[in-house]
């Protein structure tokens, strides 16, 4: 035999038959990796990825390769962007990413490598319900209903973490468990929890469950030194962890806003551990209704769907609680934010390994005489399993894609993000730069680069140290991933610097590039500098005293100096501006109904007015202002002026005065 056909050979025995259901499962895993590698890729060009999580990555591995720090983040938290990620959790399995990116050293790269595990893990499950359930056609409906489970995807697009390990390892663990390859079932194990260090409560839960479970099989007595090995290195790994995470961080467990509300006031100091929050709701038992309680319909919801795509099977199996039990108690009494009971962010991955391991378990007690213990129930059984595993998965597909919409998750360039990719490349790649969220993932790769996500991170932060003081900050006030202003928490934090300490170097279609220290006049990022008219719907004002009525806001006037509505609280760079108000005002008499006012600054103070009296219908009025440098809360806002009557407001319109380079001004 030649060498060719040895090779051949031995390929063959690895491969399932030609007329294997096996492959299909295949073909589902490649389409899902090529799906989603393309999609997330159109995404991260999109602007729609965030850097917290998938731009702290590339920096972490940017900044590690290049020797410049140690799993640094680049995210403004209390311990600031030059922490490493080693300080909030522990993992040494996302080191195994590490020569990957190094070969091919770019966000794609990352992308890719997410899309890839994911799909993996589809395999492994067909491998692990087709060595326990008899028939392959329920074995691979549970399989699709996985490869298809909304919160799978959801967990997919969201950014990158080390999590997307969870699912392979887990099932694969379980597998080595089942076929009684012991020492397979560790290195698994140890794996898994050397991912996360969140991974033990629900390890530590799913190692109970087996004891039940070798119990009642009578193999206990075998499997007990595996499970106690098992046991020893949960507690070895969370030692491991708790030391790790103590090199890089003076502060250890949870910020106390992230806790359940009724127990706040229980707790002293900033952060809060695990074993505190227990020993407190030991002591004060009412706290658990009062957490449980709130918000109560919504978890129980998110729970009901989370178990749906299994057809609730997985409730009727000992690892499924052993797992979930911990996670839902942490979820549902100690935490305080939505995205640990709705399933959000990456918590499918961490969960739904669990849950199809159970799912596996209780059809495969329905092919056994201890269930149903005839073959013509059996096959019944497994017809209507079979149909309603059918029914899940064409739910499932529509729930994906609607999850795809809310989250308003359609990739797309433009010549707005054409604007920003250059507005980028006018900032120098060594200079240190503070950007916003959604923009970091494009910045991540410099090594001076950080940003701010949560604004009351960036405050703790300052509150033990001074103020960031970058050379460079840039903005796009118009970019709203994800239904989000990622600009706010940056913008919020420098308004008193803008204009004064960060002068306007560059600026087109709401991209801002401030430089600290210019005084110059600014200059546009495609050659001339220009400001584009913007329009204003009512959305952007805060009624004050007025309702919206058919698509206007209405207010009656008649006293003076209260306000109608006043927003946006925009940024407008320096010039001559003019601002259109369209609006509606009738007048009892010849004493103006309202006063429509330019205002600016920190507390904005009038600029510009023009009185309204009475507009015979809906009419434009206008105000001509001038900012002699850039202002970062602008107002628009209508008072009322002592008439009685009645003032509409339809929109607001501010463009430049005269001509596109008529705007260039002092800074």
């Amino acid at each position: 035999m030649s060498t060719t056909d040895r090779v051949a050979a031995t390929v063959g025995d690895y491969l399932p038959e030609r007329s294997s259901p096996t492959w299909y499962v295949l073909a589902l895993a490649l389409a899902l990796f090529v799906g989603f590698s393309i999609y997330l890729s159109l995404l991260y060009r999109s602007f729609w990825l965030t850097g917290a999580d998938f731009g702290s990555y590339i920096h972490m591995f940017e900044s590690t390769l290049h020797g410049q720090g140690f799993l640094e983040q680049g995210k403004y938290t209390v311990r600031g962007p030059e922490s490493s990620y080693w300080g909030g959790h522990f993992t040494a399995t996302l080191l195994a990413f590490l020569p990957i990116y190094a070969l091919v050293p770019s966000p794609y790269t990352l992308l890719v490598i997410k899309s890839g595990l994911l799909a993996a893990s589809v395999p492994m499950l067909w491998i692990l319900a087709r060595s326990h359930i008899e028939s392959d056609r329920l074995a691979g409906l549970l399989t699709a209903s996985y490869a298809l489970n909304p919160f799978l995807w959801s967990a997919w697009l969201f950014d990158f973490q080390e999590q997307i390990l969870l699912p392979l390892l887990i099932f694969a663990a379980y597998y080595t468990y089942s076929e009684r390859r012991y020492i397979a079932f560790l290195a698994f194990l140890t794996l898994v929890l050397f991912t996360n260090e969140f991974t033990t409560i629900l390890v530590g839960g799913f190692l109970v469950g087996l004891v039940v479970v070798s119990f009642r099989g009578g193999r206990l007595r075998r499997e007990a030194p595996y499970i106690g090995i098992a046991f020893g290195i949960l507690v070895a790994v969370r030692m491991i962890s708790g030391w790790a995470i103590g090199q890089y961080t003076d502060a250890s467990g949870l910020p106390t806003d992230v806790i359940a509300a009724p127990l706040q006031p229980f707790v002293e100091g900033s952060r809060v551990g695990i074993g505190q929050l227990v020993t407190i709701v030991l002591g004060n038992p009412e706290l658990i209704i009062d957490s449980v309680s709130v918000a109560i319909f919504d978890k129980v919801v998110y729970l009901v769907l989370l178990l749906l795509p299994v057809l609730f099977l997985a409730v009727a199996d000992e690892l499924t609680l052993g797992s979930l039990i911990p996670f839902i108690g942490f979820a549902w009494v100690f935490a305080g934010r939505d995205v640990y009971y709705t399933f959000g962010a990456h918590y499918p991955l961490y969960l739904l390994p669990f849950v199809y391991i159970g799912a596996v378990r209780v059809l495969a007690r329905i092919d056994t005489s201890e269930i149903v213990d005839t073959e013509s129930a059996r096959a019944s059984a497994r017809t209507v399993l079979s149909g309603l595993l059918a029914l899940v998965l064409v739910v499932n597909l529509a729930v994906g894609v609607a999850i795809g919409a809310e989250k308003n998750a359609v990739p797309g360039t433009n010549d707005h993000t054409e604007m920003l990719e250059e507005g980028i490349d006018t900032v120098p790649d060594n200079a240190s730069l503070l950007t916003q969220n959604d923009v970091f993932p494009h910045v991540a790769e410099r090594p001076n680069a950080t940003f701010s996500a949560n604004r009351t991170l960036f405050y703790r932060y300052q509150r033990n140290n001074q103020k960031p003081t970058p050379e460079y900050i840039l903005l796009d006030t118009k970019l709203e991933t994800q239904g989000v202003e990622w600009a706010q928490p940056v913008r919020t934090t420098y308004a008193e610097q803008f204009g004064k300490e960060y002068g306007l170097a560059r600026y087109d279609d709401e991209v801002w590039v401030f430089k600290r220290g210019y005084n110059g006049s600014p200059d546009g990022i495609r050659g001339n500098y220009t400001v584009e008219p913007r329009t204003y719907e009512l959305d952007d004002f805060i009624p004050n005293d007025a309702l919206r009525i058919d698509g206007q806001l209405v207010g009656s006037g008649g006293g003076e100096s209260t306000y109608y509505w006043y927003g946006p609280g925009t940024m407008l760079p320096p010039g001559e501006y003019v601002a259109t108000f369209r609006v509606n005002a009738t007048s009892a008499g010849e004493q103006p109904v309202a006063n429509l006012e330019v205002a600016a600054g920190t507390t904005p103070r009038p600029v510009a007015s023009q009185n309204v009296t009475d507009t015979d219908g809906l009419e434009t009025v206008t105000v001509p202002f001038t900012l002699d440098r850039m202002h970062s809360n602008v107002e628009f806002r209508a008072s009322q002026a002592g008439g009685a009557g009645r003032l509409a407001l339809e929109n607001v319109t501010v463009q430049s005065a005269s001509g596109p380079n008529s705007s260039r001004g002092a800074n």
